[in-house]
């Protein structure tokens, strides 16, 4: 059976072939940031695929990867906040997810 992760990755990666792994999901939903992932030529793809992950991915899933990264929806939502920096769209279900919470 596939985790959360590697479901959500393996979704991320469907267009480009293998470049993050559940690993590299995780340590971001932990640290908020992408910040401290990937250097070299790939790093900002990878980035980029990461902030992309609330555009793609379901917020409830979102938030299942972060549980099991051992990480919570701040720190996810810290993710968001820089995705948008990073040029992403708003994502209108992720707010309205973390507007519950707060």
């Amino acid at each position: 059976m596939h985790s959360k992760l590697d479901l959500a990755v393996g979704h991320l990666n469907a267009a480009v072939g293998t470049v993050i792994r559940a690993e590299d999901l995780a340590r971001a939903l932990r640290e908020g940031s992408v910040a401290n992932l990937a250097s070299g030529p790939e790093a900002p793809l990878v980035r980029g695929l990461l902030h992309s992950v609330f555009v793609e991915i379901d917020p409830a899933l979102i938030l299942s990867c972060a549980r099991e990264a051992q990480s919570d929806w701040q720190h996810a939502h810290q993710l968001y906040t820089e995705s948008l920096a990073d040029g992403l769209p708003r994502v209108k279900a992720w707010e309205q997810l973390v507007a519950q919470r707060t």
